[in-house]
């Protein structure tokens, strides 16, 4: 009975490999936003993600005020895994990325609310651990942007330097879930 039990859980989980992801960017709290991520294996060691924020929903550390949204989607290519989940491994990704927001701007005279809109083309390289239903993943980026700059060049998301420079980072936790797909 405990043979049979054992291999039905061993059998069990190494077929529960997921294809879907929602993701928490785990810094995005302290940054004055709030930003969950979706992911999906489409192909074979490829997935597409895309990420929804709303800027204010979070820690104001610049005490600005922000209030808006952004929006970023990207494309992964998953370079190197040894593991069979199709989520997992090195990869690199171009990502297209929004912001859209409101902001204290104070002058001499008064505080005034301004307005802050940015959109950038990056290229990240990453890398993503799925075991089970647990994601974690941390990544680094660069590209090239224009909009409305900010007093402290930073965007919910990104950040500029030198005119159209963009630079991103962070850290995403999340779970897996749903079935494997047979051609993944």
């Amino acid at each position: 009975m405990s043979i049979t039990i054992c291999s039905f859980i061993k059998t069990y989980s190494q077929e529960r490999v997921y294809n879907n992801a929602i993701k928490v960017t785990f810094l995005s709290f302290i940054t004055g936003s709030t930003k969950v991520t979706y992911e999906r294996a489409t192909f074979p060691r490829q997935s597409f993600e895309i990420t929804a924020g709303v800027i204010g929903w979070g820690h104001d550390k610049f005490k600005v005020n922000p209030k808006g949204g952004l929006l970023r989607v990207s494309y992964k290519f998953i370079l190197y895994s040894k593991s069979p989940e199709p989520l997992n491994g090195f990869y690199v990704k171009p990502e297209l990325a929004f912001s859209h927001f409101h902001h204290d701007f104070f002058t001499e005279e008064k505080n005034n609310r301004t307005l802050s809109s940015w959109v950038t083309l990056m290229g990240c390289t990453g890398y993503q651990w799925t075991r089970k239903w647990l994601v974690l993943e941390g990544f680094v980026g660069a590209g090239m942007g224009i909009g409305t700059k900010t007093p402290q060049q930073y965007h919910h998301g990104f950040i500029d330097r030198l005119k159209c420079v963009t630079l991103t980072f962070g850290l995403k936790v999340g779970v897996a879930f749903g079935k494997k797909n047979s051609d993944l």
